[in-house]
């Protein structure tokens, strides 16, 4: 049983012609039936206007966290390719200044087999590593 209640409001004219468009438009038989449509449109949207707050805010949270995770793993595979650098340049240092070098014939002047070769080594592993990296986050 539909229970109505009766009651009088003034509303302005633009909303009174709105009422009746709305009421001729969709063929109610009377304004409080078009009134009554409207407010359950509304409900409806005010439901579905928070169900996309909340779905945009928790996808927001995931994205953000999961792009928080990969910068933190870029920033320490960054530092820990900077410290093994280091390392190598001081050792590096310590063995030159050992062997007394005075002059260093550069790659673009001669470029020797075991270079060539370590540079494949290098890049076939850091391949591998993408793949397998790749495979895990699918």
């Amino acid at each position: 049983m539909n229970n109505k209640h009766q009651f009088r409001a003034r509303v302005r004219n633009v909303n009174y012609e709105y009422l009746e468009d709305y009421q001729i438009t969709n063929d109610y038989s009377n304004i409080g039936e078009a009134l009554d449509a409207i407010l359950e449109e509304h409900e409806e949207l005010k439901k579905n206007h928070w169900n996309l707050q909340y779905i945009s805010h928790t996808v927001a949270e995931i994205v953000k966290e999961r792009i928080s995770y990969e910068l933190n793993r870029v920033r320490l595979g960054t530092n820990n390719t900077d410290r093994n650098t280091q390392i190598l340049i001081e050792l590096l240092q310590g063995y030159m200044q050992l062997q007394n070098v005075r002059h260093i014939p550069t790659t673009d002047m001669y470029k020797t087999e075991f270079l060539t070769h370590t540079e494949e080594v290098v890049r076939s592993r850091i391949t591998k590593m993408k793949q397998r990296k790749d495979s895990k986050v699918k």
